[in-house]
C-alpha cells in the first residue's frame, strides 16, 4: 500500500525510520562477510606440532622426509615391531645401529636429533680432507696449533710433521692440535670447515654443520647418530681410514729426534670382539659421543651414541651384542644413504616431468586436483546460494565500510523527523 505521509505524519516517519535501520541491519553484516570473506585467514598451529627448530630442514636437502626412512624421524626408540627381542635400554640421547656393509640400520632411538658432536666429528675431517692432502708431504705447526685446548697429541710450533703423522695424531689422542694442523695443511681452518660441510652434504648428513675441525664446543656445532653413522660408514670403506682407526698404539716424533708413544682412547678397541673402530669424543656439552664398529662371523655393523654415560664402550658394546644376534634377524627400519642416493634423489627434483615423491601424497588424479574446499576453508568458495545477501549488493557498496552506514542511518533518520515536522506545519499544528 503507498504511504500517504499527509494523512499519518507521525506513521510516516516511524515507518521511514525503521526503513532506515532495517538497511544497515540487513546490509551491515553483509558487507561485514563480505569483507571477511576476502580477508586473508590466518593459519592455525595445529596442537602439538613439532616446533619450527626440530622440523628444520636444510635448504639443498633433495628428500621430502626423513633422511633413510619415515621411521627413522620418530621420537624415541624405533624398532622391527616383530623383534623377538628389544635393543637394550641404553642411557643415551639417541643412537643408530647399523649394518656397515648394507646401510640397514637394524634399531635407532632419536636418528636425527642434532646434538653437539665432540671428537667423534674427527670422522667427518679426515673423510673430508684424506682425499685431498698428500700424506708424504710436510707441514710446519704454527702456534695456533699448539695453543689448542682439550686433547692434544703434542705438536710443537715450527716443528714439521708428515700429514700421515698428524692423521695418527688426529685419531689415536683425538688431538685437536693435530685438527686444527690439518685444517691449515688444508688450505686454512674455515676452509676446511667450509670443506667439510659440502661433504656432509654430499653425503647426506644434512643434520651436520661444522664450525671447526676438532669437534670442540662452539654455537651451532652439531651432529646426529644418523649422520656420524654414514659418515663412519664413508669413512670405513677407505683403507687409509681404516688403519688410523683401529691402531692402538703409535711412535709419535718428539724433540731432538726422539719419540714418545701415543694410544687409542677408543676403549672399544681391546675390549670388544672384533672391534675395527672408530672413534671416541667427550665434551662437558656433548657430554660421551662415540663411533663403534665391530665384525664377527663376516657381518659388520656400526654403532653411534650420542649424550651417553662414562664408559661409551660398553653401551655400545650392549648394541653390539643384541645386533650380532637378535638384529640379524629384524627388518630394517631405514637405511643410511649414499652419495649416490643424494645426487639421484637431487636429479629427481630438478627434473620438471620427474618430481620427486613425497611421502604420504596419495598416487592417485585427487592429488593434484584443487583442494577439497572442507579442508581447505581459507580458499574455498561457498555456492551462490550460500551468501544470499552478499550476492545482491554490489561490489562497491560491499566493500563500504560499516561507519558509511551508520552515518547514512543518522542522515535517514534526520529526513524523517524534518518531514515530519514540515507535514504538522502545513496542518497547523505544533512544530
Amino acid at each position: 500500500m503507498p504511504l500517504d505521509l499527509r494523512s499519518s505524519p507521525i506513521r510516516a516517519a516511524r515507518a521511514l525510520g525503521a526503513m532506515a535501520l532495517g538497511v544497515v541491519m540487513v546490509l551491515g553484516p553483509a558487507v561485514t562477510t563480505a569483507n571477511a570473506e576476502t580477508a586473508p585467514t590466518p593459519t592455525p598451529t595445529p596442537t602439538g606440532a613439532p616446533s619450527p627448530s626440530t622440523t628444520r630442514r636444510a635448504p639443498d636437502n633433495p628428500f621430502t622426509g626423513p633422511v633413510g626412512g619415515l621411521a627413522l624421524g620418530t621420537k624415541g626408540v624405533v624398532v622391527d615391531p616383530k623383534a623377538a627381542q628389544v635393543p637394550p635400554a641404553v642411557d643415551a640421547s639417541s643412537y643408530v645401529l647399523a649394518d656397515l656393509d648394507t646401510g640397514e640400520v637394524l634399531a635407532a632411538k632419536n636418528a636425527h636429533l642434532a646434538r653437539p658432536p665432540a671428537s667423534t666429528l674427527k670422522t667427518l675431517t679426515a673423510v673430508t680432507l684424506l682425499p685431498r692432502l698428500d700424506k708424504r708431504a710436510r707441514y710446519t705447526a704454527t702456534q695456533a696449533d699448539a695453543n689448542m685446548i682439550g686433547s692434544r697429541v703434542g705438536i710443537e710450533a715450527g716443528s714439521a710433521y708428515t700429514i700421515d703423522q698428524l692423521f695418527y695424531g688426529l685419531f689415536l689422542p683425538s688431538g685437536n692440535d693435530a685438527a686444527n694442523a690439518l685444517g691449515n695443511a688444508a688450505g686454512g681452518v674455515p676452509t676446511a670447515v667450509r670443506m667439510m660441510n659440502d661433504e656432509a652434504r654430499r653425503l647426506g648428513a644434512f643434520d651436520t654443520h661444522v664450525v671447526n675441525t676438532s669437534g670442540l664446543d662452539e654455537p651451532g656445532q652439531v651432529s646426529s647418530a644418523y649422520d656420524l653413522a654414514l659418515i663412519a660408514r664413508t669413512g670405513m670403506a677407505r683403507s687409509d681410514f681404516r688403519r688410523y682407526a683401529t691402531t692402538l698404539r703409535y711412535n709419535f716424533p718428539g724433540r731432538n729426534g726422539k719419540t714418545y708413544q701415543i694410544q687409542n682412547l677408543n676403549k672399544l678397541l681391546g675390549h670388544y670382539p672384533g672391534a675395527i673402530g672408530v672413534k671416541n669424543g667427550y665434551t662437558t656439552k656433548a657430554r660421551n659421543t662415540l663411533v663403534g664398529a665391530a665384525e664377527q662371523n663376516g657381518r659388520r655393523l656400526v654403532v653411534t651414541l650420542m649424550s651417553t654415560g662414562a664408559p661409551s664402550w660398553q653401551r655400545a658394546a650392549t648394541l653390539l651384542d643384541w645386533g650380532f644376534t637378535a638384529g640379524a634377524k629384524v627388518k630394517p627400519v631405514g637405511t643410511l644413504v649414499s652419495a649416490d642416493d643424494v645426487a639421484r634423489e637431487a636429479a629427481a627434483r630438478a627434473t620438471p616431468t620427474a618430481p620427486a615423491h613425497q611421502p604420504g601424497l596419495a598416487d592417485s588424479p585427487k592429488a593434484t586436483t584443487a583442494p577439497d574446499p572442507a579442508l581447505s576453508p581459507a580458499t574455498a568458495t561457498a555456492p551462490s546460494d550460500m551468501r544470499p545477501s552478499a550476492a545482491v549488493i554490489p561490489e562497491q557498496l560491499q566493500r563500504m565500510p560499516i561507519w558509511l552506514w551508520l552515518v547514512g542511518f543518522v542522515f535517514v533518520a534526520l529526513a524523517s523527523m524534518r518531514v515530519y515536522s514540515h507535514v504538522r506545519s502545513r496542518r497547523g499544528g505544533p512544530a
